[in-house]
């Protein structure tokens, strides 16, 4: 079975306890296409992306959930978007999630972070989940989480990123906003990114259990899930990308009773359009337009994601009902 690019989620047998698995590879390396990051950034995106897809994976309807970093270091910027498709009945085909990230940069101070906290994870295979000099290269911002699903409201919670890895800040951000203790283990290098994610479930999503088996507050499950996260902490970075999900999840728990669903694909995709690129273009003030249709005779954008360009002549900005005119004084 194939061992990357894709999200399989696992359960305990009458325990409120679930995780998931991700693995990416082609798709990792796909959303890295067109950029030219150092390891360093790379290796946080990779995080970021199986971060995000985690993040995703439970929530019951299709929905577009995205992480975004901001700071004042020389990571200005960090995002990863994961557009999670949940199964119909009627479909035969599993559901393919699709993933895609962007960073921005500030190339001078990149410059002034010694070499050594710009080096890939690979290079630093004797340290097991390391976290990459999150707070060396983000500085001091906020990590955003937002989910828009198809039908429903957007939401969003903030946490502050003064945590020493992206994997620290996003378990305050579960334990602290979302009530929901949770652990995550992510791991890359420079072909790969992978996470797992162990999770106490909400009561409303613990399926088939009692009233009492709910209870977060009864001292078996503290108890075993103090044994779970004791279990998880020794999977290693390489077993956690090299080995296939069934084979992690027996080391780990082999001892306790895992239901392990069906792998879902994950891609690379991207969103843009030409048609949502003219939306955006909508938004932009018409003088600003007039002033870059006189100077380059055309009006370009690309995606800061994929790189692909849409390229915009007067008529086409005519088309887009553009009024010049009703700007003036």
């Amino acid at each position: 079975m194939q061992n990357f690019d894709l999200i399989q989620r696992f359960y305990f047998a009458d325990k409120p306890f679930r995780g998931a698995v991700v693995k990416l590879q082609n798709s990792f390396i796909e959303a890295l296409n067109g950029h030219d990051y150092p390891a360093s950034v790379n290796a946080l995106l990779g995080e970021g992306l199986a971060a995000t897809a985690l993040m995703g994976i439970h929530l019951k309807h299709n929905a577009r959930i995205s992480l975004q970093a901001r700071g004042n270091g020389a990571v200005q910027l960090l995002m990863t978007e994961a557009n999670i498709q949940k199964s119909q009945m009627a479909e035969i085909e599993l559901p393919q999630h699709g993933i895609r990230a962007v960073a921005r940069i500030d190339s001078e101070a990149m410059q002034q972070i010694p070499f050594n906290l710009q080096s890939s994870a690979a290079e630093n295979t004797a340290t097991t989940h390391a976290n990459h000099n999150y707070l060396d290269l983000l500085g001091k911002g906020h990590l955003a989480i937002t989910v828009e699903p198809e039908e429903g409201e957007r939401y969003q919670g903030i946490v502050a990123a003064d945590e020493g890895s992206l994997k620290l800040c996003l378990e305050s951000y579960f334990n602290q906003s979302e009530q929901l203790p949770t652990i995550l283990l992510l791991a890359t290098n420079e072909v790969c990114a992978a996470g797992i994610l162990l999770q106490r479930m909400p009561h409303e999503d613990s399926y088939g259990l009692t009233p009492e088996q709910k209870s977060t507050g009864d001292p078996v499950w503290d108890n075993l899930w103090q044994e779970l996260s004791t279990l998880l902490a020794t999977l290693s970075d390489q077993e956690l990308m090299d080995l296939p999900v069934d084979e992690v999840l027996y080391r780990l728990f082999h001892e306790h009773q895992v239901k392990l669903s069906e792998p879902d694909p994950m891609v690379f995709e991207c969103s843009c359009s030409y048609q949502r690129t003219a939306e955006t273009l909508k938004k932009i003030n018409a003088l600003e337009i007039e002033t870059i249709l006189e100077e380059d005779g055309e009006i370009i954008m690309d995606c800061e994601f994929c790189s692909s360009r849409y390229r915009f002549s007067p008529q086409d900005i005519a088309q887009l009902g553009l009024s010049f005119e009703q700007t003036r004084h």
